[in-house]
């Protein structure tokens, strides 16, 4: 029984794991319905813990994000967006993670012609 517990957190701590803190909608200024060019967009940022207390770097701020995944694929409107923080850890160091998740209406001149 000792041996399966031991063995149950050497896999345990070895494999990492990950924390989930936050799932929530944001708000965003284009909450019509999504047209049929529309997609899912997502960016991510992550930062740098050490022991899971000394925070050296930080995730960028949402707002970077959605800015960030609206000039990468060239949206022309971002809505529906969600944001995820998580926080990925291995043995000393962990990784929090955030991300933007959202539609995205491509500009005009993305748009499939007919």
């Amino acid at each position: 029984m000792m041996r399966l517990l031991l063995l149950s957190a050497c896999v345990a701590i070895l494999s990492g794991c990950t924390v989930p803190h936050s799932r929530q909608a944001l708000w965003t200024s284009h909450a019509a319905m999504p047209s049929d060019e529309a997609t899912f967009v997502a960016e991510e940022d992550s930062g740098l813990m050490l022991l899971g207390l000394i925070q050296l770097t930080e995730p960028d701020h949402y707002a970077v994000l959605t800015e960030r995944l609206r000039r990468r694929h060239r949206c022309a409107k971002v809505h529906h967006a969600q944001l995820d923080y998580f926080t990925d850890h291995w043995l000393i160091v962990a990784f929090p993670v955030s991300r933007v998740t959202a539609v995205c209406e491509p500009a005009a001149s993305e748009k499939p012609k007919p």
